[in-house]
C-alpha cells in the first residue's frame, strides 16, 4: 500500500480533528445525561464503539502499510483495541437486552485481554531496541516487577475489595489483573523511554509513551474510585481510555514504509537507570514489609521472598555466566581461533619457559619454524574461505604427524612453529622429514585439490640463540634459505647463514646513510638502434660502493631497501639525480636523448609518486618527454590503480617501459589494455639465441609488442649474432655489452663524442 506524503498529511488532519469532536461530544453527552444511568452508558458505550473502530482501522492500516519487523508492534497493538472494542461492543449488548446498568464479566475479561496485547507490544518493541544496547536483563526486570506489583496489589487493594463480599475468586482475579497489568505497563512503557532516549526512534515513539501514561493515569482513578465505591460506569474517566486509542492509531500515521530500528548509541546514564530499577523495587517493597510491622505470613513477605530468591539465582547465574566468558577469554588470550592451536602469546611465554628449563639440565632444544610455499598465491585466487580451510587442514596434519611432546603453534599467517624439546639434529631431520613428507599429499578443499610444500628452517638452544628473540632470528633466516634452495626443503641454521644474515643486517643499516655519505652513483649503459649502431638514448643504473664491501649489486641491496622503506628516498635521487645529468649533457650541446630510470613497485604505489615527479622536472627545467620510467610486471597485480598511474603518466608526456618482460605477470589481454610505450625482452630470453638455435619465443615477443605499436628493446646483447637475428625480426632497438657495458657519467660522455666524430646520432 502505498500513500503519499499529502494524503498523510490529509489523514493527519482529519484523525485529529475526529479526536478532537469525539473527545467533546463524549464528554458532552456525558454531561447532559449524567442523572440517567441507563442513556449515559449507552452513549458511552457507542462513542467508545465507534471511536475504537476508527483506532482500529487506522493501526490495522499502519500494520498492512509497513514492511519492517517493527510491524508486529502495530498488529499487536491493533488486536488490544480489537478485544477493548469487544469488551465495550459485549456492554453495550447487555445493556440494550436487559437495561441493566451493569458491566458483565465477559466485558471485564475481554478489557483483560486487551490490555494483555497493549503490554504485549510494549514488551514486543522494547525487546527490538533492546537488541541494539548492551544485554540490559531485560525479563528478569519484568519479573521483579510484577512480583512487586502482586504482592502489592494483594496486600492493599484486594483484602480492601474482599471486605465487601462477592465472589471471591472471580474478584481476587479481577481486582489483581487491573492493577498488576496497569503497573507492568507503566514499568515497560518507562523502560521503553530509557532504552530510545539516544534513538531515532524516540520521536516516533514519544507520542505512544504520553498515550500509555494517559491510560495508566486513567487505570489508577478508576482503581482508586473503585476502592472508594464511587466509580459510575459511563463516567468521566470513559473518555480518557477512548482518547488513548484515538491517539494510539493517530500516532501510526507517523511511520514511514520500510523504516528500521535506529541503532541506540552507547547508553551510560540510561542503562544504568534500567539496571537500577529491579533493586530500588526491591528496595520499596522491603520498606513496605517492615513498616507493615507483621511477620506473618502475608503478600508482601511472600513477594520480598520471591525476590530474594530471583536475585539469588541471577547473581548464580551470572558468576556462572563470567566464569564460562574468563574461561573463553582465556582461551582465546592464548590459542589461535582458526585452528585452535597455540598462538604468538603462548609460543613467547612457553619457548622462554622450556628454554630456561633446557638450560637448567643441559638440554638441547630445537625450534622449527615452518612457511607454506605459495600460499598467498593458494588464497588471492581461490579466495580466503579456501585459505582458511587450508591452513586448519595443515594445522591437523601437523598434530596428527608429530608426538604429543612437540609443541606446535601458529604465530599468524601461514607460519607455524614447533618446539621440540631435549633433542638432538638427527631427531629434527626425522621430524622435518615427516613433515614433508605427510604435505607431498594434496589438500582435497570443496572441488579443489591442493598440493602445497612447507619450507622449514630449524634453529637450535643453545647454539642457535641464548634467548627467544635471537632463537625466532635464525629460525627465520634459515627458513628463508629453505625457500631460496628451491622451497619444499629443510635448512639449519649455521655460521655461513649466520654471516649471509650479519652482511644483510650491514647492509639494512648502511642504507640510510648511504645517501647522506655520497656512496651511492649512477652507470649510464647506451641504448642503440640495431640497423645503424647510434646511440638512441640511456638507461641509469644504481650502483652502491659499500665501505666496507666494496660494490654491492642492486639484485642484493634494492630487495632489502624495499623491506625497509628506503627505495622511496633512494628512488627519488636517482630519479633527480639522472635528469640532472641529462640536462648537463644537453647544456654541453650533446643531443637530446630519452633516459630511462627504474622504478619498483613500491616507489610507483605511493600516492605523492607522480607529484613527486612533477615538482622535481619543473625544478630542473628537464623535458618529460625525454624521461622513460621502467616498472616491472608485478605492477600487474594491482592492474586497476596501476593503469591509472600509467595513464596520468602518459598525459603528461612520460615515457613507460616494462622491463624484463616475458618472466612475471604478464598476459597479453592486460598488455593491450596498458598505455604503456615499450616493452624489453628479458636478457633470459636473448642468451638463447645461438646459431642453429630456435627462436620462435623472442620471434613471437617481438610480433606481439609490433601488433601493439610498442617499441621493442632486446637486453643484455653480447654477440653480433644476436644483434642480427633480432634485427632480423623487426627488433629495432637494443642493449648489452656488444655496444657498452653500464659506465659512469664521464665515460658515457666519451660514448657521445665518439658518435658526434661519426655524425650517426639520432636526434629527438
Amino acid at each position: 500500500m502505498i500513500i503519499s506524503i499529502r494524503e498523510r498529511l490529509i489523514s493527519k488532519r482529519l484523525v485529529y480533528l475526529f479526536v478532537v469532536i469525539s473527545i467533546l461530544l463524549f464528554y458532552s453527552w456525558i454531561y447532559f445525561v449524567k442523572d440517567d444511568d441507563w442513556l449515559r452508558m449507552v452513549g458511552a458505550s457507542i462513542f467508545t464503539i465507534v471511536g475504537g473502530t476508527v483506532g482500529f482501522i487506522l493501526l490495522y492500516r499502519t500494520y498492512r502499510y509497513i514492511q519492517s519487523r517493527e510491524k508486529y508492534f502495530w498488529l499487536l497493538l491493533c488486536c488490544g483495541v480489537f478485544f477493548y472494542i469487544s469488551s465495550n461492543f459485549v456492554w453495550f449488548c447487555f445493556l440494550v437486552a436487559t437495561g441493566k446498568p451493569l458491566y458483565p464479566n465477559v466485558s471485564s475479561y475481554l478489557w483483560l485481554v486487551s490490555y494483555l496485547f497493549f503490554l504485549g507490544a510494549l514488551i514486543y518493541m522494547s525487546q527490538i531496541i533492546s537488541m541494539y544496547v548492551t544485554n540490559s536483563h531485560y525479563v528478569f526486570n519484568i519479573v521483579v516487577f510484577i512480583t512487586i506489583a502482586n504482592a502489592v496489589s494483594v496486600q492493599y487493594f484486594i483484602d480492601s475489595i474482599l471486605e465487601f463480599g462477592g465472589n471471591v475468586l472471580s474478584i481476587s482475579f479481577k481486582t489483581l489483573a487491573y492493577p498488576m497489568l496497569s503497573l507492568s505497563i507503566m514499568f515497560v512503557t518507562t523502560t521503553l523511554y530509557f532504552l530510545s532516549k539516544r534513538s531515532r526512534i524516540r520521536k516516533q515513539l514519544k507520542f505512544i509513551i504520553i498515550v500509555f501514561y494517559l491510560q495508566i493515569l486513567a487505570d489508577a482513578i478508576f482503581v482508586y474510585n473503585n476502592i472508594q465505591g464511587s466509580y459510575d460506569l459511563g463516567g468521566y474517566i470513559d473518555p480518557l481510555w477512548l482518547l488513548a486509542i484515538l491517539f494510539k492509531g493517530s500516532a501510526s500515521l507517523d511511520i514511514q514504509p520500510n523504516q528500521p530500528i535506529p541503532e541506540v548509541k552507547e547508553i551510560t546514564y540510561e542503562k544504568t537507570k534500567g539496571t537500577i530499577f529491579p533493586y530500588l523495587g526491591i528496595i520499596f517493597l522491603l520498606i513496605l514489609v517492615i513498616l507493615n510491622n507483621e511477620w506473618e505470613v502475608n503478600a508482601l513477605n511472600i513477594g520480598i521472598c520471591i525476590l530474594f530468591l530471583l536475585v539469588i539465582v541471577r547473581q548464580f547465574t551470572i558468576m556462572k555466566q563470567n566464569d564460562h566468558l574468563m574461561s573463553e577469554y582465556r582461551f582465546l588470550a592464548y590459542h589461535d581461533p582458526l585452528t585452535l592451536l597455540k598462538n604468538r602469546a603462548s609460543f613467547k611465554l612457553e619457548l622462554a619457559q622450556m628454554m630456561e628449563s633446557a638450560e637448567k639440565k643441559h638440554h638441547t632444544l630445537a625450534l622449527l619454524l615452518i612457511d607454506l610455499d605459495r600460499f598467498k598465491m593458494i588464497n588471492d585466487t581461490l579466495g580466503h574461505h579456501i585459505g582458511d580451510n587450508l591452513l586448519v587442514l595443515s594445522a591437523k596434519r601437523l598434530k596428527d604427524t608429530l608426538p604429543s611432546s612437540n609443541e606446535i603453534y601458529r604465530l599468524g599467517g601461514d607460519e607455524f612453529t614447533i618446539i621440540i624439546p631435549n633433542t638432538n639434529p638427527n631427531n629434527c631431520i626425522i621430524t622435518a622429514e615427516k613433515i614433508l613428507e605427510e604435505f607431498s599429499k594434496p589438500f582435497v578443499i570443496d572441488e579443489y585439490e591442493i598440493s602445497i610444500t612447507p619450507s622449514i628452517g630449524i634453529s637450535t638452544y643453545p647454539n642457535n640463540g641464548t634467548n627467544a628473540d635471537e632463537l625466532m632470528k635464525n629460525a627465520d633466516a634459515a627458513m628463508y634459505l629453505a625457500k631460496a634452495n628451491g622451497k619444499n626443503n629443510f635448512q639449519f641454521f649455521n655460521s655461513e647463514l649466520n654471516r649471509q644474515l650479519e652482511r644483510k643486517v650491514a647492509i639494512e643499516h648502511g642504507l640510510r646513510k648511504a645517501l647522506e655519505e655520497n656512496e651511492l652513483s649512477l652507470y649510464y649503459q647506451p641504448k642503440v638502434d640495431l640497423h645503424s649502431g647510434r646511440i638512441i638514448g640511456s638507461e641509469a643504473l644504481l650502483r652502491w660502493n659499500h665501505p666496507e664491501f666494496g660494490l654491492i649489486s642492486p639484485n642484493e641491496f634494492i630487495p632489502i631497501a624495499e623491506e625497509t622503506g628506503d627505495i622511496a628516498a633512494i628512488g627519488d635521487w636517482v630519479l633527480q639525480t639522472a635528469c640532472k645529468q641529462n640536462r648537463k649533457w644537453q647544456k654541453m650541446g650533446f643531443p637530446f636523448l630519452t633516459i630511462a630510470v627504474n622504478v619498483s613497485a613500491r616507489q610507483f604505489q605511493q600516492q605523492d609518486f607522480l607529484k613527486k615527479i612533477h615538482t622535481g622536472l619543473q625544478e630542473i627545467g628537464y623535458s618529460p618527454k625525454l624521461l622513460e620510467l621502467e616498472i616491472t610486471e608485478s605492477i600487474m597485480q594491482n592492474i586497476k590503480e596501476s593503469t591509472e598511474m600509467l595513464k596520468s603518466l602518459k598525459a603528461t608526456g612520460i615515457k613507460t617501459a616494462i622491463d624484463d618482460f616475458g618472466t612475471g605477470y604478464s598476459s597479453l589481454f592486460i598488455l593491450k589494455e596498458l598505455p604503456i610505450d615499450t616493452i624489453k625482452i628479458d636478457k633470459a630470453f636473448i642468451d638463447d639465441i645461438k646459431e642453429a638455435g630456435d627462436y620462435s619465443m623472442v620471434r613471437t615477443i617481438i610480433n606481439m609488442g609490433l601488433n601493439l605499436n610498442l617499441e621493442v628493446v632486446a637486453e643484455g646483447i653480447e654477440d653480433e649474432f644476436q644483434a642480427e637475428v633480432l634485427a632480423k625480426n623487426q627488433c629495432n632497438y637494443g642493449q648489452g655489452y656488444l655496444y657498452s657495458k653500464p659506465v659512469q657519467a664521464h665515460e658515457f660522455e666519451q660514448l657521445l663524442i665518439e658518435g658526434l666524430k661519426k655524425d650517426s646520432y639520432h636526434t629527438v
